[in-house]
Order: structure tokens, then sequence, then C-alpha cells
């Protein structure tokens, strides 16, 4: 295999920890295992980020001969030193749950009743405690989380109204998860972990290689920063999609030497230069760093609104759950023959399981039916739908959104779905998935979601009211999809009005900004609207 300058640079680096920021496709795993190689007396841990790369990975240490490295997940590394089986686990700290605790702590105050929006919040201050390096939960918690965390004036005013009560609350429901008393997080045992010191801060390796950096916890970060050995942390500053969960970019954070892979050798060099000016013009208007990225000379990567030939295998990529559920749906009205595969998992998408069953028959008001406990406390969907925007709870509002939409015809969607539904990849006609669940995979033909994804008219008119930090992940959630694809890609518009020439790239002249005032005759604009109307007419099963 033939290595480009920037990777026979890290293979031989001379440094004794380092960073690397790496683009979409660059090679990056091949190029930090060829390192490596170059310890073989070296006991070296592997973290990646989830866990089918740990699968794929130890696949291919076996055939490069790399044999004195572990490939873990730190939540696995963590799970097995705690021994966290122990554990009655869940992936989500329930609002009930919180509900219970907190009244069980103020029982001797019975008419004390906490509020939607005091119950978000304190599962919203638990899980930044479980992913931050803070150890006391104290005030120094509630600034930190309040410097963190983009909030709005009614969460302002409880964390300065009600501050006592917030610890109070915080630290009774990781006890009461601690003496197993109620459900732990996969985050809680992880930070047990961390706070275990003796265990965590000696973890016995020689060199710990830490995959996707650009979104990992601050506690993963004090975890490996605290080891005595060689460190190499690796990532793509624009694939940083997770802040949402408390993810922080260690590139950023850790104080390194750093080398860079700037070539993508997934896509063409015509597609790379594209993406960089489009989101570069964007980037500018946050103030943001500048995205520099190559693709192949001598590859041809298709890039337009309608290059995608759909008789051959395509995936569709969206932003949210329910823009993937509309194209699903457009797609089973188009023709039946063909084979979906959902990445993650059909089970992982709110199209349809008990909650969409249950809010169903919430809204039909059909109480006898509804099987999800925490749901049958609501007496309609109106209510449901006010609590979960008052606790921020996006999977009931998503299921909402699409029970509103679809109404009786979800049933018959299910069943066409499954109808279609495969679960081998390798057959699939079409793939689905959404930005996040399509980190770290590529595709030959890739179609974004039409107005699903962020644009320029989105960050002129919503600047004031959001921070700088969630557009900047917005444009990056438009850069991980966008670099999914190798041959062809549909790219969702960013609305720059603009045309790109790539054989003159740092020629102005080259991109025609089109004439915004010219007015469209009413009979040809009604035309459009009706053309518009019927290909996004849902058809009812």
């Amino acid at each position: 295999m033939t290595f480009t300058k920037e990777q026979i640079d890290i293979i031989n680096s001379k440094e004794h920890s380092f960073k690397i920021n790496a683009v979409a496709g660059s090679g990056k795993t091949t190029t930090l295992l060829q390192y490596a190689k170059n310890f073989p007396k070296y006991k070296i841990l592997y973290l990646a980020y989830n866990k089918s790369l740990q699968t794929s990975l130890e696949k291919k240490l076996s055939n490069l001969e790399i044999f004195n490295m572990d490939v873990k997940t730190i939540h696995s590394l963590a799970f097995n030193k705690m021994q966290a089986w122990k554990y009655k686990l869940s992936y989500d700290l329930k609002v009930d749950t919180i509900y219970k605790c907190i009244k069980e702590f103020e029982q001797n105050r019975l008419s004390y009743e906490p509020t939607p929006n005091y119950l978000a919040l304190i599962k919203d201050i638990i899980n930044f405690y479980c992913n931050s390096s803070l150890i006391q939960i104290d005030e120094v918690l509630l600034q930190s989380y309040k410097k963190y965390s983009n909030l709005d004036a009614k969460v302002l005013k409880l964390l300065k109204t009600r501050a006592e009560n917030i610890l109070n609350h915080t630290r009774y429901i990781l006890t009461c998860m601690k003496t197993h008393k109620i459900e732990a997080s996969h985050d809680f045992y992880l930070k047990l972990f961390y706070l275990n010191k003796k265990i965590s801060s000696n973890l016995g390796y020689d060199l710990i290689l830490v995959d996707e950096a650009q979104d990992i916890s601050d506690v993963m970060i004090s975890i490996v920063e605290a080891q005595k050995c060689k460190r190499v942390y690796v990532g793509d500053s624009f694939q940083q999609i997770y802040s949402f969960r408390f993810a922080i970019n260690a590139l950023d954070k850790i104080k390194l030497p750093i080398y860079k892979l700037s070539k993508s050798f997934r896509f063409s060099n015509e597609l790379a230069k594209k993406l960089e000016y489009n989101l570069n013009q964007l980037y500018s208007k946050i103030d943001s760093k500048s995205l520099e990225i190559f693709g192949l000379e001598n590859k041809q990567s298709l890039i337009g609104e309608k290059v995608v030939n759909e008789k051959k295998p395509f995936c569709v990529i969206s932003r949210t759950s329910f823009a993937l559920a509309k194209e699903v749906i457009k797609y089973i009205n188009k023709k039946r023959d063909f084979k979906i595969y959902f990445e993650g998992g059909y089970n992982s998408y709110s199209f349809m399981n008990q909650t969409v069953y249950s809010i169903y028959y919430l809204k039909q008001k059909k109480y006898e039916k509804i099987s999800i406990d925490e749901l049958k406390e609501f007496s309609s969907i109106e209510e449901l739908e006010e609590y979960a925007k008052d606790t921020k709870n996006q999977d009931y509002l998503n299921v909402i959104r699409f029970i509103n939409t679809y109404n009786d015809s979800i049933f018959e969607i299910n069943k066409n779905i499954k109808s279609n539904l495969t679960q081998d990849k390798s057959k699939a006609d079409i793939i689905f998935t959404t930005a996040h669940k399509s980190k770290g995979m590529q595709y030959s033909q890739v179609i974004m979601c039409e107005d699903d994804f962020i644009s320029k008219k989105d960050i002129l008119s919503s600047k004031k009211s959001t921070t700088n930090l969630k557009i900047n992940e917005e444009l990056n959630i438009y850069y991980v999809a966008a670099t999914r694809a190798m041959d062809a890609l549909n790219l969702a518009n960013l609305d720059l009005n603009y045309s790109f020439d790539e054989s003159n790239v740092n020629n102005q002249e080259n991109f025609k900004v089109k004439n915004s005032k010219k007015k469209v005759p009413m009979k040809k604009l009604k035309e459009l609207q009706n053309r518009w109307l019927e290909s996004n007419k849902i058809k009812h099963f």
C-alpha cells in the first residue's frame, strides 16, 4: 500500500504523544494501525467509539498480524472493571423515575410537586455530571452546566432560585443508582470508574489510541490523560456532532503536537472542493475554522440534485428521523419489489414500536390499549406533547409528529416497511439512515434529504437565538452526511445562490450569483406550486 506524506509523517512520528485531525475517508484507522506496528512489544489499547467498529477492528488486527492490541469501547472497559453487570442498567434515565425519587426524598412535604421543567433539568444535570470530570456535586457543577448549555429563561431561574434543591435531588438520585434502588445508566458506571482513581488511573497500557476524539466525554479524556503512557488522539473536528450528549472535542482541549490527514480516499477532488467551498461560506459567518479537504484526482464523483441512479443500490441520509420516515414512505409508494435496510436496525428508529402504538391509542382515547405505563398518566396527546416539550423528550415529539401526520395509515406503513425489510445490508436496494447513524460508514450513492439540513437562510434567521456552537454542529452534520458518498451525491441545497465551477477554485468570478430579484410569472408560479404539491403528496395505503 502506498501512503501519503501526511500518513508517513504520522507512522514515523517520534513524538511521545500527539493528536491527528483527519478528514472523512482519509484512512485514519489504517494509519493508526500502521503506526502501532512500530511497537510490537508494547501493550496497546485502541479505544473505539462503538461496538461495531470494535468488531471490525478486531478482524483487521488478525490480518495485519497485530497481536498486542486490545480493542475496547470506554464503556466496555469500565463495565468489566466496575463489575457493572451487578447493576440493572438502562440507556436512559426516565423522567418518571426521577419524579418518584424526588417524591420519596421529599416525603415530608406531601404537597411538593416537581414541574416537568424541573424534572428535565435534573435529568440534564445528572447526564452532564456523569460525562464531566467534576467530582463534587456542588455549586461548581451548576455553574459549569450553565456555562456549557444553551438555557432558556425558565431554566436559568430554576438554577438561581432552586440551587440547593437541585443539588440535593441530584445527589439522592445518583445514590439510588449506586444502591441499586433504581436503574443505573451506562454513563453512571463510567463515572464510578473514573472516580475510582486506584483503578482508572492505571490501566496498564504502554500506548493508547483514541478514535473519534472530536466527540468524546470529558470524563473519558480525564481517564486517558491520567495514564502514564503514550497517547494518540485521532478525530475530525468537522464531525463533532454529539454536543447534545455533552461530548467535547479533545483535539481542541488537549495541548499536544498535531498532525493532519487532509486527503480523502473516498471521493473525487471535485466533490471535496465543492463541499469545502460551500461549507466555508457558512462556517465563516459564525467565525468558525475553515475546512480543508482534498479528494482523489483520478476519481469521478457525480454531484448535483438528481445524479443518483436509483436502479442501483443507494443510501438516503436525513438529519431527522421524521424526514427519514417521509422518505421511506415515498419510496414504498413508488414501488414494492425492493429491499430496504436501516442503519443501526429498524427498531432503533421511532417509526413503529410499542411507544408509537401507545401514543396512537392515546390520541384515539383508547386508554385500555396503552401498554406503556408512563403514557397511561396522560389524558390526551396534546397533554403529552406539552409535557414532551417541557421535558425536552425529542423521542415523544418525533412520534407525535409522525402520528399526527399519518394517523390511521401508520399500521399499513409499518406492514409495508416490514414486507420490504432485509437484515442483510449487502442485499439492500435502499439503505436508510440518519446522519448520526451514518458516521463511520460509506456508500456508493447517497441522497441527502432536501430541506432537512441547515442552510444559509436558517443561519441568518436563527443567529440571534441559536448559539454558534449549535450552528457549527448543524453544519458538521451536513458535512458528515455529504462525505458518506463515494460515486454519486444528491447534495442537499445550502441556499447559497451560486453556481460552482471546480476548474478554478481560487477565481471568485466562477461563483456567479443568481439574480434572485427576477419575477416569476403567476401562471408559471402556479404550475410549479401544483407540481410541488403533486410530487410531495402522501399516498394512503
